[in-house]
């Protein structure tokens, strides 16, 4: 049976696969740029990235059974926000987007990632170093440049969809928790 559908129909011209793939591709875009965020999209990605970064700093400052609670909890405000964001994108637009959960809500496209690390490294220490009035300010700035680089990913998506939809940036993902979790050995060793 299988060799009667092959010999069926005629053979595709690499003419015909040309036109195929551009149609193809046409239609991506068309999709990409018809996609919409959910409103408040980055500003609550943003105010739940502050809140984690805060209350991990925290948490890391005081490893006692209240800041541990405080730093799950900072966790869980980010889960949640992450997880009700991404029902309304697929509300909204009938579709999930790999790219949007990994790259923009989890951070991990290359700028995300880095000032994620910044801000949560600034946090802590400040937290640490007993210049809690630091740790805010960091958190918010982390928070707001997370949102920003979400943004600038969202942009690049759209103009290019086939160039970044990709789940993952691997090698930047492990740098930023090897880099994270050494700067959270030296802090706790130093302390």
């Amino acid at each position: 049976m299988l060799s009667n559908m092959e010999s069926s129909e005629h053979p595709i011209t690499p003419s015909e696969a040309q036109a195929a793939i551009a149609d193809a591709d046409s239609a991506r875009i068309r999709l990409a740029s018809s996609l919409r965020l959910p409103s408040y999209f980055y500003s609550s990605i943003g105010a739940a990235i502050a809140v984690q970064i805060g209350t991990g700093a925290t948490g890391i400052a005081n490893q006692e059974t209240r800041g541990m609670v405080v730093l799950a909890g900072g966790v869980l405000v980010f889960v949640l926000v992450a997880a009700v964001q991404l029902a309304r994108f697929r509300r909204l637009n009938g579709a999930w987007l790999g790219g949007l959960a990994s790259q923009v809500l989890l951070g991990t496209a290359g700028l995300a990632s880095i000032t994620y690390v910044a801000a949560f490294g600034l946090a802590t220490w400040a937290a640490l170093a007993g210049a809690g009035w630091l740790t805010p300010i960091a958190a918010v700035a982390g928070g707001a440049a997370y949102a920003w680089a979400g943004r600038r990913w969202w942009h690049s998506y759209q103009g290019a969809p086939a160039e970044h939809s990709r789940g993952e940036q691997v090698v930047v993902l492990v740098a930023a928790v090897v880099l994270a979790l050494a700067f959270l050995v030296a802090l706790v060793a130093l302390r």
